[in-house]
């Protein structure tokens, strides 16, 4: 059993799932809600938000200010807080090129700030708890891909993010799982940004090509339903014997590992390389 602050006593878990108006944030939070747990789901579009079983605040994740006050209203609400889902993301597509500083200046804000801030907000309460963080990451986090550099860049950097904090707190009680999947069918893929002068240098005209067919498939009824996802998230919250990473989607494991083995041979060409005398 639980208290709440005034003595009062709560017996339910409970969780804050970022980006919960659609796709895996949704999915997650009703889970949740069906296992007995008490959720806020937090959305940029209260418009957006149909028929949900939990409660849910509008939050902007790059407004500093509203996430201290998020955390402040689960003190108040809850007294503790048992799991943070960072699932809210962006998506912006395009070239290195032709990204612009602002463009990825927003990837990086909604992606790995926003998750940070809202971390940091939460984590005395998670602390207290022996709670649980879980970052939605992505193969994107190890892997990058063309036409997606800004948005790997946010997934790199929150997965190091997250092996710090994991490291930070591994003897406070707090666990922080990165979830990372393939592709899915989830609004995501479906909105994903694309950056001003689509292909104005000319260069990237099969990649956009490729990257359309991919949009199309995502659109499609062949992609994967988001279910596997969502259950994969919910597994790492509620489950205590989740690995630090969890990897979820067809070949999705594969690619990673034949990934890693192409670092270490890179790494391995490089003492070689060094090695070598000067020219």
């Amino acid at each position: 059993m639980l208290t709440r602050p005034g003595g009062s006593v709560y017996s339910m878990p409970c969780a804050v799932v970022t980006g919960a108006s659609s796709g895996l944030g949704h999915g997650v939070a009703e889970r949740l809600v069906e296992l007995g747990w008490d959720v806020i789901g937090t959305v940029r579009d209260p418009s957006r938000v149909r028929d949900v079983t939990f409660e849910t605040v509008t939050l902007d994740v790059t407004d500093f200010g509203a996430v201290e006050e998020l955390g402040s209203h689960v003190r108040k609400v809850w007294g503790r807080l048992d799991a943070l889902v960072n699932n809210a993301g962006l998506l912006v597509n395009g070239p290195v090129e032709e990204l612009a500083a602002e463009e990825l200046r927003r990837q990086l804000d909604v992606n790995v700030v926003g998750p940070s801030a809202l971390t940091r907000a939460m984590l005395p309460m998670l602390r207290e708890a022996r709670g649980v963080v879980v970052q939605v990451s992505s193969v994107a986090g190890q892997i990058g891909f063309p036409l997606m550099g800004a948005y790997n860049a946010s997934k790199f950097a929150l997965e190091g993010l997250s092996e710090a904090l994991a490291r930070e707190t591994s003897d406070q009680g707090v666990r922080v799982v990165l979830v990372e999947p393939s592709s899915f069918r989830t609004e995501i893929a479906r909105e994903g940004s694309l950056v001003a002068d689509r292909g104005s240098s000319g260069h990237y005209i099969d990649a956009w090509r490729e990257h359309d067919e991919w949009v199309a498939w995502m659109r499609s009824d062949e992609a994967p339903d988001a279910s596997t996802c969502v259950h994969a998230i919910v597994a790492a919250v509620t489950r205590a014997d989740a690995p630090t990473r969890v990897a979820v989607g067809e070949h999705t494991a594969s690619d990673i590992r034949r990934h890693a083995l192409e670092v270490i041979a890179q790494v391995d060409e490089s003492a070689d390389f060094l090695e070598q005398p000067d020219l």
